[in-house]
């Protein structure tokens, strides 16, 4: 059986659609991410499963069981707001221990759990101080340890590593990801951080304007984006999406943009039809870069801006009248600004019908 089930999931606030006939199922002790911009739909969802926001239409089921008359207090879930509230006349201790007490806890247990929980966010040294006196990094892991200290059915997280500077939100990232494996526990963790998303996730709900845009794996998703908003909301550098005709030559397909042709081969045999106008998705680490002109790089370009991030250097790209971007070894032979040569191999799953904006299957 699911721990969770949303069917038909519909929400709106005067004429804004907030969610739009959202349908998915979550497997027990399984982690998904929920994915998308500001006003995605991502924190509305998580409080009408929590029960604080009521929908106008669809289902929630937790097991089985529907909870449309179910109050939030008794639906088994922990949900962990995106805007923090701290009980400002609490210490961060009695913070965190705060859902074990209102449940009639007490005892040396609450003290250990607390403890754990503290070393678990490395908030040990602020259990005795009160939240006036956090920083906003430790107000958001005092607010963390508050709501994953109880076991629950279902851990709600609205943007937990929001408020964190990087390399605590990192750490945290490998704590959350330790703690699904030890516990088991279903999270359905919400975040505009793709990064946060495809490092945490078994699975990833991408969310756009209410609607689903794609469901899958962390990897599935970067390797076949169902549509143009996918495709460049995922990945960083996002995907490249060339301008391309479909022509042939020889009766083989060939595909031609702004300063390309190439040859389009191993296409799905299902597709008996193509658009005459599409889209070519590239990915960064797809395009080839040479300082010269070769079998593999006949295409000429401009090196526009070469972004060293140590390891690896980030370029933008003019090919023809397309902006692109690129990824290349900081050790490579190209430099920084000037000519470069191009060259890719198209794959047949990165053609966009640009009618549709769908990724042809």
């Amino acid at each position: 059986m699911s721990a969770l089930q949303i069917q038909g999931l519909t929400k709106r606030f005067d004429k804004v659609t907030a969610l739009a006939d959202i349908g998915f199922e979550v497997a027990e002790g399984e982690f998904l991410c929920v994915v998308g911009p500001t006003n995605a739909g991502k924190s509305t969802l998580l409080k009408t499963i929590a029960g604080l926001i009521r929908p106008d239409r669809g289902r929630i089921l937790a097991k089985g069981r529907d909870l449309a008359d179910v109050a939030p207090k008794d639906r088994g879930v922990s949900l962990l707001f995106q805007n923090i509230a701290l009980f400002p006349t609490m210490t961060g201790f009695e913070n965190i221990a705060f859902p074990l007490t209102a449940a009639g806890e007490t005892g040396a247990s609450v003290e250990a759990r607390v403890r754990q929980t503290a070393e678990l966010l490395r908030i040990g040294h602020v259990l005795n101080r009160y939240p006036r006196t956090f920083s906003g990094g430790e107000q958001q892991r005092v607010a963390i340890g508050r709501a994953i200290i109880r076991p629950s059915d279902l851990l709600l997280l609205d943007e937990p590593l929001s408020n964190l500077d990087a390399r605590i939100r990192i750490a945290l990232r490998i704590e959350f990801k330790k703690l699904h494996r030890e516990r088991r526990q279903t999270i359905l963790y919400v975040t505009h951080d793709q990064i946060e998303a495809m490092s945490l996730s078994d699975r990833i709900v991408v969310l756009n304007e209410g609607r689903i845009q794609q469901i899958g794996r962390p990897q599935e998703i970067y390797d076949r984006p169902a549509n143009r908003f996918v495709a460049r909301f995922i990945g960083t550098p996002p995907m490249n999406i060339l301008d391309a005709e479909v022509t042939s030559e020889g009766g083989a397909p060939i595909l031609a943009g702004a300063g390309f042709r190439v040859p389009l081969r191993n296409l799905d045999p299902a597709i008996t039809t193509l658009p005459r106008q599409v889209g070519l998705g590239l990915r960064a680490e797809e395009i080839r870069v040479a300082p010269a002109e070769s079998r593999d790089t006949p295409f000429p370009a401009e090196i526009v801006w070469a972004e060293h991030l140590g390891p690896k250097t980030i370029l933008d790209l003019r090919l023809g009248s397309t902006a692109l971007k690129a990824v290349i070894a900081d050790d490579h032979a190209v430099k920084g600004e000037g000519r470069a040569w191009l060259g890719f191999t198209p794959k047949p799953h990165h053609l966009l019908n640009r009618e549709t904006d769908q990724f042809l299957r």
